[in-house]
């Protein structure tokens, strides 16, 4: 089975990779085609034979601003290794977003992405993290233990009853009361790292994947923002 997993059209030509597969396995099949136009018989009619894609594709990436070109396909299966590259190309040739303007919406269309150009997302993936406990301690009232009971000389004859608020969507709230709250749940915390959910437990880990925080989803509210890199640069998002 033959098919065409990238292919570039321009002008009177066309860059294509196609992957030819059987029962000995696969190989990558690139043709450069180009059509004089000018009557002085300089046809253009490359073909070489490669044990991988990343092989044809770097000869189109180092010799062409493919990106300029009308792309007319990327194979799935190439989709993120040609995506990686692209933002290595913008980047390294100072690529503006007026300079792309006219061929940004058919890379997007046919990548599936949306390319943007700011202060990308570090790679790694790390997160700003707010947690809100959905628990705020309000008002504290006190009541005495039993009458027949004897509290020590270095204990308190009374225990803390709180008043307390949950809170709901980090908006509405109804009040309650309950007896013996523990005092010394943070209110809020903010910390940087990445984010897993596991059932109803909140992980939270640092950039070497150590488990700083781990929490139930149930009594915290966590807002996350991604770290941003400090210059500019091209990115891209799925749509």
């Amino acid at each position: 089975m033959t098919e065409t997993v990238f292919e570039i059209l321009a002008e009177g030509g066309s860059l294509t990779i196609q992957r030819k597969r059987n029962r000995n396995g696969e190989k990558f099949i690139y043709h450069h085609a180009e059509m004089d136009l000018t009557d002085e018989d300089l046809d253009v009619d490359e073909q070489g034979v490669y044990k991988t894609f990343d092989v044809p594709f770097q000869l189109i990436n180092s010799k062409y601003t493919w990106f300029r070109l009308h792309l007319e396909t990327v194979h799935e299966d190439y989709r993120k290794y040609v995506l990686d590259e692209l933002i290595k190309s913008l980047t390294y040739q100072g690529i503006t977003p007026d300079e792309l303007r006219y061929a940004q919406e058919a890379l997007e269309n046919v990548l599936d992405i949306k390319l943007k150009f700011g202060y990308p997302p570090i790679k790694s993936g790390l997160q700003n993290i707010t947690i809100q406990n959905l628990i705020k301690f309000t008002k504290y009232e006190h009541h005495e233990y039993k009458e027949n009971y004897e509290a020590p000389s270095n204990e308190s004859k009374y225990v803390p009853k709180a008043k307390f608020e949950t809170w709901l969507a980090g908006a509405q709230h109804f009040q309650h009361d309950q007896v013996t709250m523990s005092s010394n749940i943070v209110d809020s915390l903010e910390t940087i790292g990445k984010l897993e959910v596991n059932g109803n437990t909140i992980i939270i880990k640092n950039e070497f994947g150590k488990i700083e925080f781990a929490f139930s989803s149930d009594k915290f509210f966590v807002t996350t923002t991604p770290v941003l890199s400090k210059t500019k640069g091209w990115y891209y998002t799925r749509k």
